[in-house]
């Protein structure tokens, strides 16, 4: 009857040292090591297009929030939109994370000096231009009342065929680049 020897007992080698063969070589131990460096890598290559995403994400909801709130209160005050105060957002400043609600600015004629970091609203459709946009930073949206997206030119508006309630959004998304995308909605 003969009996086999478990990987784990100690084996004499040919000169005569006792070798045991439980536990990890340096090769396999370094295999080990570069592979967890490639996985913490592709992690942290990912994290930023995903907060930028979440970014992008959040500006095309408060964009959203923001067209809606307009039209909501062109309902209300026999199609006119917002001219003179931030009421408009009263109800909906809880739903607007990214875009800074308390800087709202009502710019009657073109000429007028915009925010440069918050929500500019061009009320006047005599005193906007015929194409608007695009902006250029992320920390802005332009609202454009008698507009509408202009086709075949990103982040672009025009006034050509637009009416009395075709409102639009100009604003920016972040890309990987970090150049801004322009961007225009309409509602």
């Amino acid at each position: 009857m003969k009996l086999k020897m478990v990987a784990s007992q100690r084996q004499p080698q040919s000169s005569g040292r006792v070798r045991s063969t439980a536990g990890f070589t340096i090769i396999e131990v370094l295999i080990v090591l570069a592979v967890a460096g490639l996985i913490l890598l592709i992690v942290f290559e990912a994290i930023p297009t995903l907060t930028r995403s979440g970014r992008n994400n959040q500006r095309k909801q408060d964009v959203q929030t923001i067209l809606e709130a307009v039209s909501h209160n062109e309902l209300n005050n026999s199609g006119n939109i917002p001219i003179t105060s931030d009421d408009f957002l009263h109800y909906y400043k809880q739903d607007i994370t990214y875009y800074n609600t308390s800087s709202v600015k009502y710019i009657p004629v073109p000429d007028a000096t915009p925010t440069t970091n918050g929500i500019n609203v061009y009320a006047d459709a005599a005193g906007n231009p015929s194409h608007a946009g695009p902006e250029t930073s992320s920390e802005i949206v332009d609202i454009y009342n008698y507009q509408k997206c202009a086709i075949g030119s990103q982040g672009k508006s025009t006034s050509t065929g637009a009416g009395y309630n075709d409102i639009v959004a100009l604003y920016s998304l972040e890309s990987s680049s970090s150049v801004t995308v322009p961007q225009c909605q309409q509602l």
